[in-house]
């Protein structure tokens, strides 16, 4: 088939990358000058662990171009779809802009052969009935049809994913889906788009709140008598919850989960639907970047105003350069306006890019540069150089009392034990010491 993917953002590229890895021939449209220039030079312009392969090979085949007109592009060799994948991004009410959704709807609606339109942005419910009133002649080969990609596996949720939610006015639409998608394994979800739309917002809301929960849970379990990990684990074997999303630690700050929970306690309040446990989980979610300044508070006291501070780490997550909603954003500007001085390294950010993102703060080369007398470390993504470094050697050029706090427990509390520095986690973590009986196989550690 012949695919067109309006916006080469997260979403776009990597199904770009996935559609033509099919056998599809897809051409992924961009606006934007210097993010199509970097497609056309073969450069994906997302981090996401196997794309920039993918993309490469995609290339190579003759499957897969870029350009900056659908029309035009339309007009030469006219799509058979055309997927939209453009931003949502929260307006300063928190609502979803759907400003770019209706231009590329419009843009396609004035197609000639029409083609058949899916648009995968996420928007709010009833939107798809609100779009399609100024456009009703697509309304037979019109679909919503959510994406559910997580960063750092997003290729092989696109290609193997859990389920396939499709909402559609006319089934007559649904065999073209099965001819772009293939063969999936998944179930599918076939219903109306209003209630397709609601699907996505409920998935990425119940996501937001385990992450929540576990947080909440954190602190709860700040009594030395109480493990978080084992907490979490014991709870996650329960397979009614499962372990996923369970991990305490900064909250969430990736690309959906903040603006999505905004956007739909938005909508519900414009509806006059109260939300107290969605709104609770924006609550937990927005204030547990502070808990690592706390911490730092507790342990340093007054002297905080004279610590120098190492920050190991910017990113929400290692495989992933969105730094729209990272914690780091609210936690490093707190630092900066307490502590004598604060150092910060990440290293798959430029140091140039680091000090426009936290003026005040005084980028690192490496993790030992960072930590040469510094009174504390604050870790805010997992990275496995600091992960795996040898922290008997950090503890030696950090300056007493050598405060460690691990906002993402992602370090092993065993191999921090019994070291000349004080490790704080997100809620009470225990070094793995419990004496199995003999022969009995010994647990990995929680992490």
């Amino acid at each position: 088939m012949r695919v067109a993917i309006v916006g080469q953002g997260y979403v776009g590229v990597t199904g770009a990358v996935a559609l033509a890895r099919q056998g599809h021939h897809v051409t992924g449209i961009e606006r934007e000058p210097a993010r199509l220039a970097a497609l056309e030079a073969g450069r994906t312009p997302v981090s996401e662990p196997g794309l920039q392969e993918e993309l490469t090979l995609a290339r190579e085949t003759g499957r897969l171009t870029f350009a900056s007109d659908l029309a035009h592009t339309h007009l030469r060799q006219p799509f058979e779809v055309v997927l939209i994948t453009v931003g949502t991004p929260p307006d300063e009410a928190g609502a979803a802009d759907l400003s770019h959704v209706t231009s590329a709807l419009a843009e396609v609606a004035a197609l000639l052969p029409p083609p058949a339109v899916v648009l995968k942005s996420t928007v709010p419910p009833g939107t798809s009935a609100r779009l399609l009133q100024a456009h009703p002649q697509m309304r037979d080969r019109y679909a919503y049809n959510p994406e559910f990609l997580n960063q750092g596996s997003a290729l092989d949720d696109w290609t193997s994913p859990s389920r396939t939610v499709v909402g559609l006015w006319s089934q007559g639409a649904l065999p073209l889906l099965h001819r772009l998608y293939g063969e999936l394994s998944c179930p599918w979800v076939v219903t109306t788009p209003d209630t397709a739309e609601m699907i996505k917002y409920a998935s990425n809301t119940f996501l937001a709140m385990k992450i929540s929960f576990a947080n909440e849970f954190a602190r709860l379990c700040a009594a030395p008598d109480l493990d978080i990990d084992k907490v979490m684990q014991g709870a996650g074997l329960d397979p009614r919850i499962g372990h996923a999303f369970l991990q305490p630690g900064l909250g969430f700050g990736d690309s959906c989960l903040p603006k999505d929970t905004a956007a739909l306690a938005h909508w519900a309040a414009g509806r006059g639907v109260p939300t107290p446990l969605l709104d609770a989980t924006i609550a937990v979610n927005r204030a547990q970047p502070s808990v690592v300044r706390d911490m730092l508070r507790e342990e340093l006291g007054e002297q905080l105003a004279d610590c120098e501070i190492a920050v190991l780490g910017a990113r929400y997550e290692p495989w992933s350069d969105d730094m729209r909603a990272a914690p780091s954003l609210v936690l490093v500007p707190q630092l900066v306006a307490e502590a004598a001085a604060v150092r910060i390294w990440d290293p798959a950010t430029d140091p140039e890019h680091l000090r426009q993102l936290f003026p005040g703060a005084q980028p690192c080369p490496d993790l030992r540069a960072a930590v040469q007398g510094a009174r504390a470390a604050v870790v805010l993504t997992e990275w496995p150089e600091a992960i795996e470094a040898d922290w008997s050697l950090m503890a030696a050029r950090m300056a007493p009392p050598a405060v460690v706090v691990d906002g993402k427990n992602c370090l092993l509390p065993e191999r921090l034990a019994g070291l000349p520095l004080t490790y704080r986690s997100v809620g009470n973590r225990l070094p793995d010491r419990v004496t199995a009986p003999a022969g009995t196989p010994r647990p990995a550690p929680s992490a």
